[in-house]
């Protein structure tokens, strides 16, 4: 028997059936308040929430990080 592993993962949720979703890209291109100027951010970690899923990117020269749920919600972003 070959099992054949794909870069699409299959997450579950508690109150849904399992769910699809594409291999996210582990790096990002981002505006670095404390850097100052565009800086490459690296994922730090992700997880699925029942509003989609959540990503934490960080900094690899400072301590600054920011969280994104689904591209619509942006803790980067200031009001």
């Amino acid at each position: 028997m070959v099992y054949v592993l794909s870069e699409v993962r299959e997450t579950s949720t508690l109150n849904g059936v399992g769910r699809r979703t594409p291999h996210m890209a582990s790096e990002l291109e981002h505006d670095c308040p404390n850097c100052g100027g565009e800086k490459t951010f690296y994922r730090a970690a992700a997880t699925e929430l029942h509003l989609g899923q959540k990503t934490k990117w960080s900094c690899p020269d400072c301590d600054y990080g920011f969280v994104r749920i689904d591209g619509d919600i942006d803790s980067s972003v200031t009001a």
